[in-house]
């Protein structure tokens, strides 16, 4: 079977668009999503069973993701009809609670042969992760918590102490957790602890969506303390306000450039520190940036010289030359000898805000400062651009008091500097949910906030691509 369940990060709507952006663009993990949840995303590949190293492209695919934490092989699949007869909420058959766990227990023991390749004399040790369809679901915090948990970790044990397994152990959660109903899975940094790819060491995943549940062992997972080293190590940074490493890596595949990156060529005419750049430079792209700030430039010079020194890779050949300070009206003409393939940036999205502005205040920012600069943007990239090039760009959403939230015209200027918008998520190629919290409401998800609800100056992703003149 060729079938695999990856688990979204944080913000699963763009963690989804991102997986299904590469899953139909890239020409080496052709696939499609044929389930999901708001923790889950169940995918079929075209031809990823005929490679025998498998699990390296997977790994490949892991390593290029921003919105991932892992992907697991699915074992099988339990219908929510007998989840909820052997699990209900409130208890009223007995028999038939018997009858259905029974038959639950009877795939799991099919399954473990193929988690543990050997299980006789073996002493294994394993991890219970249950992602649920939505985690403020009641049933996930009443149920699947207090009586599925300790029902899965039990019955494992005993299973595989039937199959021969000298000894089993499982991962024991904090009860605190679980009596609260907030337990979140094991996180990466876990599976790398406590040696869970090991033959005889795996996480169990049981991921949920609205159809039921699905049993999937763990093959990869992020490396979230590289990210961590990498954003919070490096010489000079600002948290406040910059770009994360995995929205970063997000940006930079919807760019589009999956192939022979080697070869292609990414600015950003917006670098603060250059986080961008960074990760743009681990996932092998050659880089150009510029800002009108001196002291970000040569913030950002320092930073990418730090990290080729960790990689302990050579500086690229007139790296100085790559990063310049540049006021963006002038960029085409600064850069008149260059060719982009691809443009990702977040420009400057106005002041950091510790209390909410009024709507007039953030009218006269937009049509003082963030508007002529915008404009500039999709103008001078326009020019930098390689024909069909694409800018992966972030734009504010402003929370007013007075006003409701505020926004730019962003799709309107882009359109006028011959951009068109390419939607982030098609749904032609993903099936839309009966919950309300899951459904899209529009055919295409045209652009996607990544923001907290309390935040003043909300993020907002756009991808626009140069439209052919010549067609």
């Amino acid at each position: 079977m060729n079938r695999f369940l990856f688990v979204l990060g944080k913000n699963w709507l763009l963690s989804l668009a991102e997986l299904d952006h590469v899953l139909k663009n890239s020409i080496q993990f052709k696939g499609r999503i044929t389930d999901y949840s708001a923790n889950v995303a169940i995918v079929e590949f075209d031809d990823l069973h005929e490679v025998r190293l498998y699990i390296n492209k997977l790994m490949e695919l892991q390593y290029i993701l921003g919105g991932c934490q892992k992907i697991a092989e699915i074992y099988d699949f339990i219908d929510i009809q007998t989840v909820h007869f052997a699990f209900p909420l409130q208890i009223e058959k007995y028999k038939q609670i018997e009858v259905k766990r029974k038959e639950i227990l009877k795939v799991i023991d099919s399954s473990l042969k193929k988690v543990f390749p050997s299980i006789r004399r073996e002493s294994l040790f394993f991890a219970v992760s249950i992602y649920p369809n939505l985690y403020d679901d009641n049933y996930y915090s009443e149920v699947l918590l207090k009586h599925f948990l300790p029902f899965l970790n039990k019955e494992i044990m005993t299973l595989l102490k039937e199959n021969g397994a000298k000894k089993s152990l499982y991962y024991k959660y904090p009860q605190e957790n679980i009596d609260a109903g907030n337990l979140n899975p094991i996180f990466p940094h876990h599976i790398i602890k406590y040696g869970l790819f090991n033959k005889d060491r795996a996480e169990i995943i049981f991921g949920f969506t609205e159809e039921g549940f699905y049993i999937a062992r763990t093959l990869t997972c992020d490396d979230p303390s590289f990210k961590k080293h990498v954003d919070e190590e490096k010489p000079f940074k600002e948290f406040k306000s910059a770009i994360s490493p995995k929205l970063s890596l997000i940006m930079l595949n919807f760019l589009n450039l999956f192939e022979q990156r080697e070869k292609k060529i990414i600015l950003d005419p917006f670098v603060g520190n250059g986080t961008i750049l960074l990760f743009a430079l681990i996932e092998d792209f050659q880089i150009f940036g510029t800002d009108i700030n001196e002291t970000k430039v040569k913030n950002t010079e320092r930073n990418i010289n730090w990290l080729l020194n960790e990689l302990e890779e050579t500086v690229p050949y007139m790296l100085n030359e790559r990063i310049k300070r540049v006021d963006i009206n002038q960029l085409s003409s600064v850069l008149k000898n260059e060719r982009f393939d691809g443009i990702c940036t977040e420009p400057e999205l106005g002041p950091f805000y510790t209390q909410t502005p009024y709507y007039t205040e953030i009218v006269d920012l937009i049509e003082s400062k963030l508007n002529p600069l915008f404009k500039a943007t999709f103008r001078e990239s326009f020019k930098v651009l390689a024909p069909k090039g694409r800018i992966s760009i972030i734009a504010p959403v402003f929370s007013t008091i007075d006003g409701g939230e505020v926004q730019l015209r962003i799709e309107e200027m882009a359109n006028f500097y011959k951009f068109k918008l390419v939607p982030m998520l098609d749904l032609n190629r993903i099936v839309n949910k009966s919950n309300n919290k899951l459904q899209f409401k529009q055919k295409h998800v045209r652009s996607i906030l990544d923001a907290k609800k309390s935040q003043i100056v909300k993020r907002k992703i756009y991808v626009f691509e140069k439209i052919d003149e010549s067609s």
